[in-house]
C-alpha cells in the first residue's frame, strides 16, 4: 500500500474520531482499498448492549433490516463468546482460517445472509473487548475475490492501532461529538480529562476535568506551562507520542495508544495521543495544537506492568497477551489452550518476546513483568 494511500486511510479514521457521522465513509474506503464486499464496523456499550457506532457499506437495505436479527449466529461462526473473548485486540483474523469452515457453514447467519451476497469468508478485527465497550470491524470477502493476500493482512494490521486507538478515544467522547456544536464543546462536555498541546508539549487548552487534574497536580501536572505526567511509568512515551503526532500520522502506529500511569492513591490511568495538526477542514480543533491527550480511568483493570512493556519493547498485542499469561505462571501449552490457537503459534510469539526484550529464558521474562512498577 502506497504511503499516500495509507496517509488517506488513516486521516480518514481520526477525522471520523472528532464527527462519528464520517465512519461510514471512512470504512467504505477501507473496504474498497482492499477489495471487500461488505463492511461492518460496530461499538457496543456494555452491559447495556447500546451502539455506540454502527456503520456499515455496500450492504443492501433488505439485509440490514435483517442484520439484528442474527446476532447469536454471528458469534457462533467464530465459536462463542468465550473464544471470541481469547481473540487478540487488532490481529486480522480470517474466520476460515480461525475455525474450520464446515463447523460453520451450516451456520444460520451464514446460509440466510452471508451467502446469498457471494460472500464466503471473512476477515474481522477485534478492537475493544472488556467490561465497558466491545468494538470490532469486519469485511465480508465475496467468493470471486479469492483467499485473503498476505500482504492485504500486513497492511490491515498497520491501520489496526490507528482503528484501535480511534475507539479508545471514541467511548471517551461518549458521542458527545454527535451531540455538541464543536469539537472543544464536546471535549468541555466529557467525563474524562483532556488536554491539547503543542509539539513542544506546551498547553494550549485543558477541559474543566482536566483543568481540575492540573490544579491539584495529580495524575497530570503543568511544568513551565507544558505537560507533564505527575507519576511515569514509562519514560519519555508521552512526549514521544506527541512528537510523532506533530509528524506523519502514517508513522504514528501504536504510539499513544493506553501509555499507563497512576495517581497518588494507586488508582491505575490510561492515556491515549489523538493527532490534531492533519485533521480535515471539516473536524479540525481551533487552537494551533497537534494532539489532544486524553486522561482515562480504567476502573483498576489496567495491567499497568504489561501496558508499560508493551510500549517499551514495541509489543504486538498478541505478544502482549502471551507475556500477561506466561508472567501468571502458565504453561506454553495452557497458553496456547487460553487463547486458542497453535501451540507453534506460541513458540514463535515466544521467540519474539525473548528477541525484542533481550531475555533468553521464561524465568528471566517473568522476572521482567515483575519489576515493573511505579518509580
Amino acid at each position: 500500500m502506497l504511503d499516500t494511500t495509507f496517509g488517506r486511510l488513516v486521516g480518514g479514521i481520526y477525522d471520523a474520531v472528532v464527527d462519528p457521522e464520517l465512519w461510514s465513509e471512512t470504512i467504505d474506503a477501507i473496504r474498497r482499498e482492499f477489495r471487500f464486499q461488505l463492511a461492518i464496523m460496530a461499538v457496543h456499550k456494555l452491559p447495556s448492549g447500546e451502539a455506540v457506532v454502527f456503520a456499515a457499506c455496500n450492504i443492501p437495505q433488505s439485509y440490514m433490516r435483517t442484520f439484528a436479527d442474527y446476532a447469536e449466529d454471528v458469534v457462533e461462526v467464530w465459536g462463542g463468546l468465550q473464544a471470541i473473548a481469547r481473540l487478540p485486540l487488532e490481529e486480522p483474523m480470517v474466520a476460515s482460517r480461525v475455525r474450520a469452515r464446515h463447523l460453520w457453514e451450516s451456520n444460520r447467519f451464514y446460509v440466510e445472509w452471508v451467502k446469498p451476497q457471494g460472500v464466503d469468508d471473512e476477515v474481522a478485527l477485534l478492537l475493544a473487548n472488556d467490561r465497558t465497550t466491545n468494538a470490532n470491524i469486519g469485511f465480508g470477502c465475496h467468493q470471486a475475490r479469492g483467499p485473503v493476500e498476505p500482504e492485504t493482512i500486513a497492511d490491515l494490521r498497520l491501520l489496526a492501532p490507528h482503528l484501535r486507538r480511534a475507539v479508545n478515544i471514541g467511548r471517551l467522547l461518549d458521542m458527545t461529538t454527535n451531540a455538541a456544536a464543536t469539537f472543544e464543546a464536546a471535549l468541555a462536555a466529557m467525563a474524562s480529562g483532556a488536554v491539547l498541546v503543542n509539539a513542544d508539549m506546551k498547553i494550549v487548552y485543558a477541559n474543566p476535568v482536566a483543568q481540575r487534574m492540573l490544579a491539584d497536580g495529580d495524575p497530570i501536572r503543568a511544568a513551565a506551562g507544558k505537560l507533564e505526567l505527575s507519576q511515569v511509568i514509562v519514560p519519555q512515551q508521552l512526549e514521544i507520542a506527541v512528537a510523532a503526532a506533530a509528524e506523519a500520522e502514517v508513522k504514528f502506529g501504536r504510539r499513544g495508544i493506553g501509555i499507563p500511569t497512576r495517581k497518588r492513591d494507586g488508582t491505575p490511568l490510561v492515556l491515549h495521543v489523538l493527532p490534531l495538526e492533519q485533521r480535515s477542514p471539516r473536524t479540525g480543533a481551533p487552537w494551533k495544537s497537534v494532539a489532544a491527550v486524553f486522561i482515562a480511568d480504567t476502573g483498576g483493570q489496567a495491567a499497568v506492568p504489561i501496558d508499560a512493556l508493551s510500549l517499551l519493547f514495541e509489543l504486538t498485542p498478541a505478544e502482549a497477551r502471551v507475556l500477561e499469561l506466561t508472567a501468571a505462571g502458565h504453561s506454553s501449552r495452557e497458553v496456547a489452550e487460553a487463547l486458542g490457537v497453535a501451540p507453534s503459534t506460541i513458540k514463535t510469539h515466544m521467540l519474539n518476546l525473548y528477541e525484542k526484550t533481550g531475555r533468553h529464558r521464561r524465568e528471566d521474562l517473568v522476572r521482567l513483568a515483575s519489576e515493573v512498577s511505579l518509580p
